[in-house]
């Protein structure tokens, strides 16, 4: 049999040696970061997962035919997702024509984000639709007509056009519920306009490129701690208010704000989160780990939305993030977000429909107090 040395595809096995570079030290840095047993664990499950995601979103994908698919599992809740939501992805190339078709249903918030740049070329948000721009039929569906150039009427079909730009790489889909019990998530699909034939042949330079992006992609979403409001590691128990633009265009859309922090707390602690809500459809709270993980958000309570909040006498909302239950969560004073031991981690409030920035108030407390 022969080796890789003398059949070729150097490019792909240097690409290769990259990769494994880059997961060495993604653990380097989880090992050093650490600052409990706890971390180290969830840190390099975080990398397993991350790598797995990214695998998925690098290798496993067909622009000329492409699909929608899942970017979080009921486990894999990495790159700090709204745990009250829902994430798809599919992979595009901008140089094709795509047709999006779907029903609106009763979800609170839905929006297509268009991302543009491929290998190592940092990503941005090329195009942004949002509910409030999808033009419905009388059954609540849509369709949109992704292109570089603008179509025919007639291969519009009564579509909505979205230009995109000949780099386009991605389209983000997000979904924010307010009551999984009440709500329906919308549906959608997308079909080439052009019907791809038989695929060609992998390629060195393809798969070189698909396995540099895998790479690139593990080490951007493991080190969003770094990279996404890093100031907020120095300065625990203290939100700050973030316009979307300055967290990326290609992490968040331009119709959100954004409060960001950290907790830093020692077990008998908690840390108070009041606020007058402000006037928009949806906001919700939630926690992370430090390594911006959703915090076993299927079995412990640690994200809370709108819906589920009702203002007290004076219109202001009181969360507590802790690891065990302040007495003001008994008698319904306050909504306990539960860290499950964590002794720091990130706090993130969505408010939709990017509002006036409220006056968010924090305090650090003994739980009992609290």
């Amino acid at each position: 049999m022969s080796s890789a040395g003398t059949v070729g595809g150097q490019a792909t096995t240097e690409a290769w040696t990259v990769v494994r570079a880059i997961l060495d030290d993604m653990a380097a840095m989880v090992a050093s970061e650490s600052e409990t047993e706890l971390e180290l664990l969830e840190g390099y499950r975080a990398l397993g997962r991350v790598t797995a995601l990214s695998a998925e979103v690098s290798l496993d994908v067909d622009p000329d035919l492409p699909w929608f698919f899942p970017m979080n599992s009921p486990a894999r809740m990495v790159g700090g997702p709204n745990p009250d939501g829902a994430y798809h992805l599919a992979m595009i190339d901008g140089t094709h024509r795509y047709r999006i078709s779907g029903s609106r249903n009763s979800v609170t918030y839905l929006g297509f984000q268009v991302l543009a740049g491929r290998g190592l070329t940092p990503r941005r948000m090329a195009a942004h639709v949002s509910d409030t721009d999808l033009v419905l039929d009388a059954d609540g569906r849509f369709a949109l007509v992704l292109s570089a150039e603008e179509p025919a009427p007639d291969e519009l079909d009564g579509a909505t056009w979205v230009q995109v730009p000949e780099d386009a790489s991605g389209i983000v889909v997000r979904q924010y519920i307010g009551d999984r019990s009440a709500e329906v998530e919308a549906e959608f699909s997308i079909t080439p306009l052009d019907p791809p034939g038989i695929p060609d042949l992998p390629t060195d330079e393809r798969i070189a490129e698909q396995m540099t992006a895998w790479g690139w992609t593990v080490a951007k979403l493991l080190t969003l701690h770094h990279g996404v409001l890093p100031e907020a590691l120095e300065r625990p128990n203290e939100l700050l208010t973030v316009a979307a633009a300055a967290l990326g265009g290609e992490n968040t859309t331009p119709d959100n704000l954004y409060v960001l922090g950290t907790f830093r707390l020692a077990e008998d602690e908690a840390l108070t989160i009041e606020f007058t809500p402000p006037g928009t459809r949806y906001w919700n709270v939630s926690i992370e780990n430090i390594w911006h993980e959703c915090i076993d958000s299927r079995r412990r309570h640690s994200s809370v939305t709108n819906a589920a909040l009702t203002p007290g006498a004076d219109g202001r909302v009181r969360v507590v993030v802790s690891a065990s239950p302040p007495p003001s969560a008994a008698d319904g004073r306050s909504e306990w977000l539960d860290t499950g031991g964590r002794h720091r981690g990130f706090v993130c409030v969505r408010w939709l429909d990017n509002p006036e920035p409220p006056d968010v108030r924090t305090a650090v407390l003994p739980v009992k107090e609290a």
